[in-house]
């Protein structure tokens, strides 16, 4: 590519511009020749803004345009640039230099095409060249509409509806050059502190104690919400710098590792969750404290260096699968409350017209490209649920995800990433209804990509997709080609399905299955999914809760989700027929159980129980943020909506600090943590059939050979590994009395019966955990309670 771009040098002399005249009538500058370096050369390899020879180099991806223009913004809000240049084309990079411009200048790019060419009398607003919206090939060009830069690192605002639709269709001829957020060339100035250096060296050994790939306990959180309210008494709610100020509440409660839902710029209209993306590289605005676009990038480092200093990772929810640009707008209609799919209602088919839809970027720069389009060029494949589905596999795409990564792991020095339906980045470009061997996909290059490998990056997959012949993928992601040590990691769908049921159902026996896992090998790391291909325990990522469905409180209180008309989603009160209201929102296989409003101590056991089984199952634990201290969404279980971004959606810290119930089930949460970490020779395994030995034994401390009930003995029974350990599991609705392997003393460590709750001499301890204080046993027996799960260790 550089020799090529070498031997274009002379032309592109004849064309670049710097030092610009005034607008001419036809709003247009002449391009000057400028000087010109090695450095320039080399800058014509990037994309994105690139500060060289006392100018900037601009350079953007698309294979399709017939021209595209740099926008220059002294005046970020003014209707008209004050410069303006034609770019030139070096295969499908378009390039241009400018001189004397440099760190915080505002700027976007415009761009013609097969179905708007360029027509040398058109000006901003007009209809001059137009062929149509979108053509048979695709292409959705419209020179009216400014395109933000997909490599840019920071945006200066939300798009301004008031200003400007950027909609095609009626609207095709609305400029958007003030209502359009603008990127802004930034340069952090950050300084990391003394310790980030011996962090990151210690990340880069491979051998870092409490850090190792089986070491990770991780707390899935929401960057805005978690601090938002009042009372999470921080100098920032609702910021990366109010996370960072919580860091030492993360080291407290012990575990490893932030995984924050996304943190990058989204749509105005993006959803509460973040999901909608809409650049890869530029973090949320509304996320910073100042909502300067200059030093956004400084807070959020900010934010991961102090929590690094507390001993956390931060691992970033990344969603490549598809944009925030925004599809065909209207999807649905509504007829007597039933809604009326295009893809499968006919009545509903011709409602929302092909001419619109909204164009931020890429969109703009390329539409056929960046999107998956589907067999009319006109529409587009959806396997995300939600459209704008990307061409991970197609070259502008698989090179910015990588990039997107590289940045944030070498610049950001996050320590991982959790890929969003990370099926869709296996998908065969232009075949998208079927799985690619991961080898010729950007999932294979993303575990071997060299920079990730040298900074031991954790990659996560939420391995299934939201349609597609090829199902959920659960256990497809491959390691690295040169070790299995290295591989994804991925969420454990089956673990969290087969203990929802184990504790909430009342026939749910250990010998049930959930993706051909019984209760053993979902408690042992899932082998048969995920040791298959060669991976090892650590690699199942197991969880009872995530952001998607209910919390942990939720689970054991209600029957149906409540996803309507209600605090969390007041627009359905106002407009029940919104898009966010609709009549499948939120998963239905919830595995939830309403035990009814006098039961809030069962409830609270159950909840117990399930922390437990977490924390003594082989794999990675993940907890979602608020379940430590039973935080309710009041039933919904998938609170996402734009509307959902209010006070009864964050975290309600006032609630458990003024709770003992709920300060108590922090405690039990907090020390049960701790004791996996101190007992990880026998939870945190490095690999299939090794480590700490362990019996399956029944209530008589025999072998287990009937695995046909609900009750269950672990023994780890060799001594030199660590502690002697019997973990004595009853979710019959009955009590269990179970023998006691002879031969030592034990002593009980937890207990999750309600009978113990408040039993600890304070009472904002939780009396159904004595780590510090274990009670001796006298009794060759223990009776274990209905639903109840004991941990008992040996003496020393």
């Amino acid at each position: 590519m550089k020799q090529v771009l070498r031997s274009l040098v002379a032309v592109w002399l004849l064309t670049a511009a710097c030092n610009p005249d005034e607008f001419t009538q036809q709003f247009h500058n002449e391009p000057l020749a400028p000087s010109f370096s090695a450095a320039s050369v080399e800058a014509l390899d990037r994309l994105g803004p690139s500060v060289v020879d006392e100018g900037v180099n601009f350079g953007v991806y698309s294979e399709r345009a017939t021209r595209l223009e740099l926008l220059l913004f002294d005046d970020p809000e003014s209707d008209l640039p004050s410069q303006r240049f034609e770019m030139t084309r070096f295969g499908d990079v378009w390039n241009v230099w400018v001189r004397g411009i440099g760190w915080g200048q505002h700027y976007g790019f415009v761009a013609w095409g097969p179905n708007w060419p360029y027509d040398p009398s058109w000006y901003p607003g007009s209809i001059r060249g137009f062929v149509a919206d979108v053509d048979r090939d695709g292409n959705r060009f419209n020179p009216n509409k400014l395109l933000f830069d997909p490599y840019g690192l920071a945006l200066h605002r939300d798009h301004d509806w008031s200003r400007g639709s950027n909609a095609s269709g009626p609207a095709r001829t609305e400029s958007t050059y003030a209502a359009a957020a603008k990127s802004v060339v930034v340069q952090s100035r950050y300084a990391w502190s003394d310790g980030e250096a011996t962090w990151r060296g210690n990340r880069q050994s491979g051998s870092f104690a409490g850090h190792g790939w089986q070491d990770l306990i991780l707390y899935e959180v929401h960057p805005k919400g978690f601090t938002a309210e009042t009372a999470s008494a921080v100098d920032h709610p609702g910021t990366f710098r109010g996370v960072g100020e919580m860091a030492g509440y993360f080291s407290d409660l012990g575990i490893t590792a932030v995984e924050l839902m996304p943190v990058h710029e989204k749509s105005l209209d993006g959803g509460y969750w973040g999901y909608w993306t809409l650049s890869f590289f530029a973090p949320e605005i509304l996320y910073s404290s100042t909502r300067d676009p200059l030093r956004v990038i400084d807070e959020f480092k900010g934010m991961v260096d102090a929590l690094h200093q507390n001993g956390i990772e931060v691992i970033l929810d990344v969603v490549y699968n598809h944009t925030g640009e925004g599809g065909l707008w209207r999807s649905r209609r509504y007829i007597d409350d039933i809604s009326l799919d295009p893809r499968t209602d006919a009545a509903a088919v011709s409602l929302d017209p092909k001419e619109v839809a909204s164009i931020y970027s890429y969109r703009g720069l390329d539409n056929a490209a960046y999107y998956a389009l589907d067999t009319d060029n006109q529409t587009y494949w959806d396997n995300t649920g939600v459209g704008n589905q990307t061409r991970p596999n197609h070259r502008p795409m698989r090179r910015l995800i990588l990039d997107s990564l590289r940045f944030y792991a070498e610049e950001m020095h996050v320590d991982g990433f959790r890929f969003d339906l990370a099926g869709i980045l296996g998908e065969r470009d232009l075949d998208f209804n079927n799985w690619d061997d991961p080898a010729n996909t950007v999932i294979q290059d993303i575990i071997d990509d060299p920079v990730l490998r040298s900074l031991n990056a954790r990659i996560i997959a939420e391995p299934w997709t939201a349609g597609g012949s090829y199902g959920s993928l659960i256990g497809a992601y491959p390691p690295a080609t040169d070790t299995t040590e290295v591989a994804w990691y991925e969420w454990n769908a089956y673990f969290r399905h087969w203990w929802r049921s184990f504790v909430n159902l009342d026939d749910w026996a250990l010998s049930r299955t959930e993706g051909g896992s019984d209760g053993g090998n979902v408690m042992t790391g899932t082998d048969r999914v995920y040791g298959t291909n060669g991976r090892r325990p650590y690699h199942s990522i197991n969880y009872i809760t995530s952001h998607d469905g209910f919390t942990m409180y939720d689970l054991t209180s209600f029957n149906d989700p409540q996803n309507f008309c209600g605090m969390l989603n007041p627009i359905c009160c106002s407009d029940p027929a919104s898009p966010w209201c609709e009549t499948d929102n939120g998963d239905r296989d919830n595995r939830s159980r309403d035990w009814g409003g006098m039961a809030e101590p069962f409830k609270r056991q159950l909840m117990r129980a399930w922390f437990v089984g977490l924390m003594i199952s082989h794999g990675t634990p993940m907890i979602l943020g608020g379940d430590e201290w039973m935080r309710t969404q009041y039933g919904n279980n998938n609170a996402y909506s734009t509307g959902a971004d209010n006070e009864w959606n964050w975290f309600r810290w006032g609630e458990w600090r003024a709770s003992d119930e709920r300060t108590r089930m922090h405690d039990f949460v907090r020390q049960i943590i701790r004791f996996r970490r101190e007992h990880a020779y026998a939870f945190a395994r490095t690999e299939y059939g090794a480590g700490a030995s362990f019996v399956w034994k029944n209530e008589l401390n025999a072998d287990k050979t009937d695995w046909s009930d609900r009750h269950v003995m672990i023994h780890y029974d060799d001594p030199a590994q660590g502690p002697e350990l019997a973990i004595l599991i009853n979710m019959e609705r009955g009590a269990v009395d179970f023998t006691l392997p002879p031969g030592v003393t034990w002593r009980r460590l937890a207990d999750t019966q309600e009978y113990f709750e408040d039993m600890a001499p304070d009472p904002l301890r939780s009396g159904n955990i004595t780590l510090d204080e274990p009670v001796e046993l006298t009794e060759p027996s223990y009776n274990v309670p209905a639903s109840t799960i004991v941990v008992l260790e040996a003496a020393p």
